[in-house]
């Protein structure tokens, strides 16, 4: 009772949400359902934007005849090769199958110890266009690859080289659609996506999350405008003229980084060239990874040192990868728990728009739009490598590759 004898209602506790004490649950589910609301928006401008880019052909191309001036230049294909015995068979068949008029085929066995020059010659069957060429020893300062492509090169005799990487599989008119892009384009150096191929379901969930993430970096209007610095090259396939490559000093403006493709674009660009980027799902089809774990360790081996060995830049893409991907879900367990339907409603509209986005982005991939339900458990992984791969590079830690340290 209170003085003058009325009875006092006894003051009811504000509701402490669990874990934050002294922070009113209001106040956590505001701050939720702003942004919940905002990863909402997000996801509808970035699905506007893949919308967009599904109807952008400009730099998508198939297998029809490009018009050409010139006589079409004499190619040689390259293939770096260490430890590629189960893949570089086809590799090798696909490439001698070319539908060009004057054409080699070289592969540098990089001190393989599974057989690869025996497979590759038996792939080539006596083909006089096939030549063998052994590796020496990796040289100091070098990386692997740019050792090894190096070193083909010198005895390479085409106007034009073709790098390729060993998984991958050539369609017969890859070659001569990318001459005829090259040489109509007036480019210098010439790279295109493929298709991927995708076996294991650990692979079908993390890939098309982490490829995808570095082809949404690096969109082809960008790359392809001389106006923008934004440059970028694909090393499953890379076509240069042999002069440009000549006049920027080949791979030895590369030799010690563990991304020479994308330094390789760059270098073009510094010497004054032209470099180019296409989406060529038909020119050839590369199977990056059979496994989750092998995936792994691929993309932790090349990921800090694609974002410029920045630790900031690192840090602000693990950011984006959780509060996009994985944020609505701790809102829609927020909104079940505390039965608020807005912040529910509000979750379950990123999750649905996240669903769409990569439906679209998967449709070139040929992959069943179940596989665009995944997309957190991918986010997951590829968060996992972000942040794996900047705390290795950051204190200098080597990543072991075909045993070698990178």
């Amino acid at each position: 009772m209170n003085k003058g004898g009325h009875q006092t209602r006894p003051v009811k506790p504000r509701a402490i949400a669990p874990g934050l004490t002294g922070v009113p649950v209001n106040v956590v589910l505001t701050v939720l359902l702003v942004l919940a609301a905002l990863d909402l928006l997000l996801w509808g401008l970035m699905l506007l934007g893949a919308l967009a880019a599904s109807r952008d052909r400009r730099h998508v191309l198939g297998l029809a005849p490009i018009e050409v001036a010139e006589p079409l230049p004499s190619v040689s294909i390259l293939f770096p090769a260490r430890d590629e015995a189960e893949v570089i068979g086809p590799a090798i068949t696909s490439a001698l199958a070319q539908d060009y008029p004057d054409l080699e085929v070289l592969l540098i066995d990089d001190n393989s110890t599974d057989g690869t020059a025996e497979v590759a010659l038996a792939a080539a069957a006596a083909d006089p266009r096939f030549r063998l060429l052994t590796g020496t020893p990796l040289a100091q300062g070098w990386k692997g690859k740019p050792w090894a492509l190096w070193q083909a090169q010198q005895q390479a005799r085409g106007e034009l080289l073709l790098f390729v990487d060993a998984d991958v599989v050539l369609s017969p008119l890859a070659t001569r659609r990318a001459v005829e892009t090259l040489l109509s384009r007036e480019l210098d150096l010439l790279s295109a996506w493929g298709t991927w191929i995708m076996d294991s379901v650990g692979v079908k969930v993390a890939l098309p999350v982490v490829g995808g993430f570095v082809r949404g970096a690096h969109p082809l209007d960008r790359v392809n405008d001389p106006a923008q610095e934004a440059v970028f090259a694909n090393g499953q396939f890379i076509l240069m003229r042999r002069t440009a490559y000549d006049a920027m000093g080949g791979h030895t403006a590369v030799k010690d980084e563990v991304l020479e493709d994308v330094r390789l674009a760059q270098a073009v660009r510094r010497a004054g060239q032209r470099g180019g980027m296409v989406l060529a799902p038909d020119w050839f089809r590369v199977r990056l990874y059979t496994t989750l774990p092998a995936l792994w360790s691929g993309t932790v081996k090349n990921f800090y040192a694609g974002m410029g060995q920045r630790a900031g830049l690192a840090a602000l893409a693990a950011l984006f990868v959780a509060y996009t991907a994985l944020f609505p879900l701790v809102a829609l367990a927020a909104g079940a728990v505390t039965g608020d339907l807005v912040l529910t409603g509000v979750a379950l509209g990123a999750l649905a728009l996240m669903a769409l986005f990569r439906t679209v982005q998967d449709r070139p991939l040929g992959l069943s739009p179940i596989c665009a339900l995944t997309h957190p458990v991918g986010a997951s992984i590829l968060l996992g490598v972000i942040v794996t791969s900047a705390w290795r590079g950051a204190r200098g830690k080597a990543t072991t590759w075909k045993g070698r340290p990178v």
